[in-house]
């Protein structure tokens, strides 16, 4: 569980430089998902975890300094999310391999940070048009998605 904890703080607070190109788009995961295979494929499936704990993990970053209890219930369970798609992406990564548990934390760590500062930036922008990261459809879909993934897993 510490490991777990250990986890869920880099994947949150750790800032990278990204390993994706100037202008990466991302595929809305609901498309992604929806293409032949890809819940047979657990480099697919863990891209997917990637995807999920970063965007939940930016989207936690937001109720920062939060005081009222319901929103720091709602980055607690945002942080818990992000714990369970790490986890995954971990066990994922490691399947069919032998790499080791460390050697696949550090992997998913810089991934899911790299993939959160692509949300990040795109949250950011939209921010400055409307204040309202769901108003981006990117963000939007991914969330709900995400969500529908997190119901599927517990």
């Amino acid at each position: 569980m510490k490991t777990l904890h250990i986890v869920v703080l880099l994947v949150l607070l750790v800032p990278t430089a990204s390993v994706f190109a100037a202008g990466t788009k991302f595929v809305p995961l609901k498309e992604y998902l929806a293409q032949p295979g890809v819940e047979k494929d657990p480099a697919a499936l863990g891209y997917v975890m990637h995807r999920c704990s970063a965007l939940y993990a930016v989207i936690a970053k937001n109720f920062e300094g939060e005081s009222d209890p319901e929103r720091k219930k709602i980055q607690a369970q945002l942080v818990d999310a992000v714990g369970t798609f790490s986890v995954l992406a971990i066990q994922l990564m490691m399947r069919g391999t032998t790499m080791t548990v460390k050697e696949a934390q550090e992997r998913v760590i810089n991934i899911t940070a790299d993939l959160g500062n692509l949300y990040g930036e795109r949250i950011a922008a939209i921010r400055l048009r409307t204040n309202n990261m769901f108003d981006d459809p990117l963000i939007a879909g991914d969330a709900a998605t995400c969500g529908a993934v997190l119901k599927g897993i517990h």
